[in-house]
C-alpha cells in the first residue's frame, strides 16, 4: 500500500472534499404529526439507522434546516451520550432531519477521500483512539463537538488502496446484511403466527393485566438498577441502556460498567436468558429477548425487563411478540405521551397493560412453530457476530497498511 495522506477533517471540508455538520435544533412550535422525521441518536445503530418516526418537523420550516436533511449515501455518527455508532443513509430511504446529537458527513471528492472508506474509517480504532479523549471533556454525558470532529485527522491512502480496502470490508458486511434479512423475515413469520393465535383467541375473556401475572407468581418484572457514578468500574457487568436495544437486537456498547463489588445491589437487574425487555423511556417500545449468547448486563432505569415463571400462561416468545403487536401499542401508545417530557412508560402504566392469554393448545402449537424459527435466528445473529468481529480485526490492520488486500481477501473467501 502506499503511503497515506492525513488530513483533519475541517482541513477535508476547507479545501471542498467533504462537508459536515450536526443536527437542527427544533423549536417545539414546528414539530407535528406530518413532516420530516427526526433521526436521533437513539435510532442510529451501528452500521443501519432504525428510525421510530415518531417525531416530525412540519414541511413550512424545510428552509430552515438547509443542509441538515438526509441525502442518500450520508454518513451519520451519534455525537452525544452514546458517542460513536456510525451508519449510512441508504439509497432507499425517506429524508429525515437531523437531531443536534447527530453529526452528517457528505463526501465531494471521490478522489481524495470516498464515501465508503471514510464511513470505515470512523469505525475504526484510529478514529475510536482519537475521540476518546475528546468525548469525556465534561461532567455532563461524553460528547463530541464540531470542533473536536473538526480536528480529527483521517489517514487517505491513494484511492485505489481506499476502493480496495472497501471491497473487502463490504463483501463481510453484505453477509452480514444478508442475514439481517433472513432475520427480519423469520421475524415477520413469528409474528404471523401470534396474530393467528391472538386472532383465534376470544379476548373478552382471556385478557389479563400484567400486574395479575405479576400477583400470580407467573411473571416478574422491574426496571433497572440505578446507578451512582461511584459504583463504575472493571471487573464489572455492562450497563445495557436504551440505545443499546433495537427492534428485537441488542447491540450493546460496553461503555459503562458497574463493579462486581455492587452485584448484591443489583439483586434481579442482572439479565438472565429468556428476558424480554423492553426500553420505556426516549425512544419507547423497543423489544428484545436475552439470548444464551449474550454476555450479562445489568439494566439501565429505562430498560424493564420481564421474567416469566415456567408456569407462565405465556412463553417469553409469545410475550416479545404482544410487545409488536397491535395490542400492546393500542394501549402504550396513549401512556407513553402523558408529560410534556420525553416519552415514558411507567412502572405503573406497564403494570396495568392488559394481555390476551391464549389457550394451552394454542400457546404449545406457537412455540413449537416459532422456538425453531427463534434458533435460526440466534444462529445467524452469533454468525454476524463472527463477522462482525472479522471486519474489526482486519478494518484497522487495513487501514494502516500492516496488513494487504490480498491477504485480507483470503480471509474474507472462507466466511462469505
Amino acid at each position: 500500500m502506499n503511503e497515506a495522506a492525513r488530513w483533519t477533517i475541517k482541513e477535508l471540508a476547507a479545501a471542498g472534499h467533504l462537508e459536515y455538520g450536526d443536527g437542527y435544533r427544533t423549536n417545539k412550535s414546528e414539530l407535528g404529526t406530518e413532516g420530516l422525521p427526526i433521526l436521533r441518536v437513539a435510532e442510529v445503530m451501528n452500521g443501519k439507522i432504525t428510525p421510530a418516526f415518531t417525531e416530525f418537523v412540519r414541511q413550512d420550516f424545510r428552509s430552515a434546516m438547509r443542509k441538515k436533511v438526509s441525502r442518500s449515501a450520508d454518513i451519520v455518527l451519534t455525537t452525544k451520550g452514546t458517542v460513536g455508532r456510525v451508519a449510512m443513509i441508504p439509497d432507499i430511504s425517506p429524508e429525515f432531519v437531523y437531531s443536534p446529537q447527530v453529526c452528517f458527513f457528505r463526501t465531494l471528492n471521490e478522489k481524495v477521500i470516498t464515501t465508503k472508506y471514510l464511513y470505515y474509517w470512523l469505525r475504526s480504532d484510529d478514529f475510536r483512539h482519537q475521540s476518546a479523549g475528546m468525548k469525556g471533556q465534561t461532567d455532563m454525558a461524553d460528547y463530541l463537538n464540531l470542533t473536536d470532529i473538526g480536528s480529527l485527522r483521517v489517514s487517505t491512502p491513494p484511492v485505489d488502496d481506499q476502493r480496495g480496502i472497501t471491497e473487502v470490508l463490504g463483501a463481510l458486511d453484505a453477509k452480514i446484511s444478508a442475514n439481517e434479512l433472513m432475520l427480519d423475515t423469520l421475524n415477520e413469520l413469528r409474528s404471523a403466527w401470534y396474530e393467528r393465535v391472538i386472532n383465534s383467541t376470544n379476548t373478552d375473556t382471556s385478557r389479563r393485566t400484567l400486574a395479575q401475572l405479576v400477583d400470580g407468581g407467573f411473571m416478574a418484572l422491574g426496571d433497572g438498577y440505578r446507578t451512582k457514578q461511584s459504583e463504575h468500574g472493571k471487573p464489572g457487568i455492562p450497563i445495557l441502556r436504551v440505545a443499546d436495544v433495537g427492534r428485537g437486537i441488542i447491540t450493546p456498547s460496553f461503555t459503562h460498567f458497574v463493579s462486581n463489588s455492587y452485584r448484591s445491589s443489583m439483586g434481579p437487574k442482572v439479565s438472565q436468558r429468556g428476558d424480554v425487555i423492553l426500553t420505556t423511556k426516549g425512544t419507547v417500545g423497543r423489544v428484545a429477548l436475552i439470548e444464551a449468547s449474550h454476555p450479562e448486563f445489568v439494566y439501565s432505569p429505562q430498560v424493564c425487563y420481564f421474567r416469566l415463571a415456567n408456569e407462565s400462561p405465556v412463553s417469553p416468545l409469545y410475550l416479545l411478540h404482544w410487545f409488536q403487536g397491535k395490542e400492546f401499542w393500542s394501549q402504550a401508545g396513549g401512556l407513553k405521551g402523558q408529560t410534556d417530557m420525553a416519552d415514558y412508560l411507567s412502572l405503573r402504566d406497564i403494570r396495568s397493560l392488559q394481555i390476551t392469554i391464549p389457550s394451552p393448545p394454542d400457546l404449545a402449537e406457537f412455540d413449537r412453530i416459532c422456538n425453531p424459527m427463534q434458533e435460526q435466528s440466534e444462529a445467524g445473529r452469533r454468525e454476524n457476530d463472527t463477522l462482525a468481529a472479522l471486519r474489526d480485526t482486519l478494518l484497522p490492520q487495513l487501514i494502516t497498511g500492516k496488513i494487504r488486500v490480498k491477504d485480507a481477501e483470503r480471509f474474507v473467501e472462507d466466511v462469505a
